[in-house]
């Protein structure tokens, strides 16, 4: 954000555009807040259907929100943090499809 000079809110839009690809259940959108600024990752999770609930997601890790907006901070590392995501979606996935 600094490298640009733009405020970290400027981020928040983007997720909706992830939501809007054809197909796409879900999004996951991880920013990384300048160091000091927090915690080194922040999450933000949309779902685009209603079997989903990705709020059940962000509480996992102590973060919360509703079924189809929901977000959490995280000190994992970024590897760590995109692995939980991706075994989470895939449960998720794997539950609500028939």
């Amino acid at each position: 954000f600094a490298e640009v000079g733009a405020a970290e809110p400027y981020s928040e839009g983007i997720i909706d555009y992830l939501r809007a690809v054809e197909g796409a259940m879900v999004a996951a959108l991880i920013r990384e807040p300048a160091r000091g600024n927090g915690p080194a990752h922040r999450v933000s999770l949309r779902a685009s259907v209603d079997e989903i609930d990705v709020s059940v997601i962000a509480r996992k890790s102590q973060g919360g929100g509703h079924r189809q907006a929901a977000g959490f901070s995280s000190e994992l590392s970024l590897d760590e943090l995109k692995r939980f995501i991706v075994e989470e979606f895939e449960h998720a996935a794997a539950s609500a499809l028939p």
